[in-house]
């Protein structure tokens, strides 16, 4: 196993947090950026970088964590390890998720241009993008709180309350972006 491999790809992970959730709020904070057409081309760009790092980090996981779906599955039979493994699903799935809901986002989000109407926008309604966005977040948020799982098992805290500070974490959060799309 090469653990300097494994150390960058931890760090690299939790730029990828951090820019995810810097990303999520930048995109729901849209009232207090002036221009708009300033908004369009920020909310654009800093969406393509985040899809960008989002694949790196995909890569880099598979390589470094060997995370295939036949491991899983025999993790899962062992009583022991069985938690431990169902956390690997639901990162397995939320990665998944978030790279389709990725692309969606970004392909729904041209719909600031006048050509997409007669292109994307035929297969992949800009209306949509509300959506894609919102289950993005989401998605992202558990991956996230998943993430924060396993530090705290690396760094042997088995409190339960690191456990609750995960939940509101999660929860709080979701319900944060839950609200400033609702009321943005």
């Amino acid at each position: 196993m090469n653990i300097e491999g494994l150390k960058f790809h931890r760090r690299l992970s939790w730029v990828v947090a951090l820019y995810s959730l810097i990303v999520i709020f930048l995109v729901n904070l849209r009232q207090l950026v002036e221009p708009y057409v300033f908004y369009a081309m920020l909310h654009l760009t800093t969406e393509w970088i985040l899809f960008g790092i989002l694949v790196i980090h995909c890569v880099l996981s598979q390589k470094y964590l060997k995370l295939w779906w036949d491991r899983i599955i025999k993790g899962l039979k062992s009583k022991r390890a069985r938690p431990i493994y169902i956390l690997r699903v639901i990162q397995l799935i939320t990665n998944r998720i978030i790279i389709i809901l990725a692309v969606l986002v970004i392909l729904s989000g041209f719909g600031y241009f006048d050509w997409y109407d007669n292109t994307i926008g035929i297969v992949i309604p800009f209306e949509a993008h509300f959506y894609y966005d919102l289950f993005l977040a989401i998605c992202i948020i558990i991956h996230i709180s998943v993430g924060f799982k396993f530090m705290f098992i690396r760094r042997r805290i088995k409190h339960r309350s690191s456990n609750i500070f995960i939940v509101l974490f999660c929860i709080s959060l979701i319900l944060v972006i839950i609200f400033l799309k609702i009321f943005s």
